[in-house]
């Protein structure tokens, strides 16, 4: 059906094509426009919706909005849009009435301050989109009082939820993220529904004020980039910079710029929003799906430390940290497989076994493996094994022997316990 275009703000008020009268549920539908004007609430027919007691649905039907949509303060009627398209940006202020998009391209919404819902009624004042386009949003400040729905939607630039205020249940169930999404200072104050979502980069939940509950039942990232020029850029922004807290002040700077304005994510909030879904999915008794977010949050860290080590940021914890994690990355892949762990287990048991027998008589034993006497390699790989145990091969063996002997059983016993743990990962 060919649409019509509308330009004058009196012709909007007739350009609908149904209107339902039904007490229970009135209805006013508007399909097939282009409206070539700038769109505000009281462009609709407000002395029909003023007749009726309970709240008016208008409804806009396969309609381009040409120019700018401004819904600063919307109490007469619940909007619904389907399969709309919005060329310019939507204002959306304070509203006490249901807002629905289906199917719908958004090139700008701007929530910025909005207050979704009041106090009182719970079953209004949702914001609910649905299989939508999203480009350029802004929900700083934003407080939804009620539901909102992200389903199935795709946002396609950078998001951050900035100080963004969730009061009841957010759904982003099987909703897309092309770029970074951010939940910076957000406060998350029931449930966060997340199952299905796919974020394509970063994912940040480290700043977040989460006081209910997150829902992840498949929801899945891949190890994403993270901000690595942070070390630099604050070596940069210390020159401008004196005093004692010169370079706390210079990456605080740095640090804010980087997720407010820019919306990266640096590799400290990476390893945190690992942390923050591993407890989330252990609270939960989810063990099996813990294990992905524990392993990244490991190799998270190790990367971190090596950055602190590499840019000069600190020294001492950063090799610590480098080599805990590199034994825990060996010895059980953080935990994960009992299988390395028995390998890992008879290689440093090898390895220390030979040192050791190299400070014994017999030469031949050493070097030739298949002539090993193995029932003192198995005798070896107990930890608590007696110190003469090779006194049938060599009387008096020399000092070193039992230095790599006992060092042999550290490691050997690490492995032991490491295998243990890795068998333990699912509690």
């Amino acid at each position: 059906m060919e649409k019509r275009t509308i330009k004058s703000p009196d012709k909007i008020k007739v350009a609908y094509s149904d209107r339902t009268n039904s007490i229970e549920n009135p209805i006013i539908t508007y399909e097939n426009l282009v409206i070539d004007l700038v769109f505000k609430q009281d462009l609709i027919n407000t002395n029909y919706t003023s007749q009726h007691s309970r709240a008016v649905t208008c409804v806009f039907k396969n309609c381009e909005f040409l120019k700018t949509v401004d819904f600063k303060y919307i109490t007469d009627c619940h909007l619904e849009f389907t399969n709309c398209s919005f060329k310019e940006k939507i204002n959306i202020g304070k509203t006490y009435k249901n807002i629905k998009f289906t199917e719908c391209f958004i090139n700008n919404l701007d929530c910025e301050n909005a207050v979704f819902g009041g106090t009182e009624e719970k079953t209004q004042g949702m914001l609910k989109l649905y299989t939508c386009e999203l480009y350029d949003v802004n929900f700083n400040d934003t407080t939804f009082r009620n539901l909102v729905n992200f389903f199935r939607s795709t946002f396609h630039k950078p998001t951050n939820f900035y100080k963004t205020k969730f009061l009841d249940t957010v759904v982003f169930s099987a909703a897309t993220f092309k770029e970074n999404v951010l939940f910076s200072y957000t406060v998350i104050e029931k449930l966060m529904m997340l199952r299905g979502t796919f974020p394509e980069k970063g994912f940040d939940l480290s700043l977040a004020i989460i006081n209910g509950n997150l829902s992840l039942f498949n929801f899945k990232i891949d190890d994403y980039g993270t901000y690595s020029k942070i070390h630099k850029d604050v070596s940069s922004a210390m020159k401008k910079l004196s005093g004692q807290n010169a370079y706390i002040n210079a990456y605080e700077e740095v640090y804010e710029d980087a997720i407010t304005n820019k919306h990266l994510i640096p590799i400290e909030n990476k390893r945190e929003t690992y942390r923050i879904l591993k407890y989330e999915l252990e609270s939960q008794k989810n063990f099996i799906d813990a294990i992905p977010y524990k392993i990244k949050e490991s190799k998270t860290h190790f990367k971190e430390s090596w950055q602190q080590l590499w840019n000069g940021v600190h020294f001492f914890n950063p090799i610590s940290n480098l080599i805990v994690l590199s034994l825990n990355g060996i010895s059980n892949w953080f935990g994960s497989s009992y299988i390395q762990g028995v390998f890992f287990t008879v290689l440093i048991g090898g390895l220390f076994f030979s040192l050791s027998l190299f400070h014994v008589e017999s030469s031949e034993f050493i070097t030739y493996y298949d002539k090993w006497q193995w029932e003192y390699f198995v005798q070896f790989l107990n930890p608590t094994h007696r110190f003469d145990y090779i006194k049938a091969i060599d009387e008096n063996p020399q000092t070193w022997f039992f230095i790599w002997d006992f060092i042999g059983r550290i490691f050997v016993g690490y492995g032991i316990y490491q295998t243990i743990q890795a068998f333990r990962k699912y509690k």
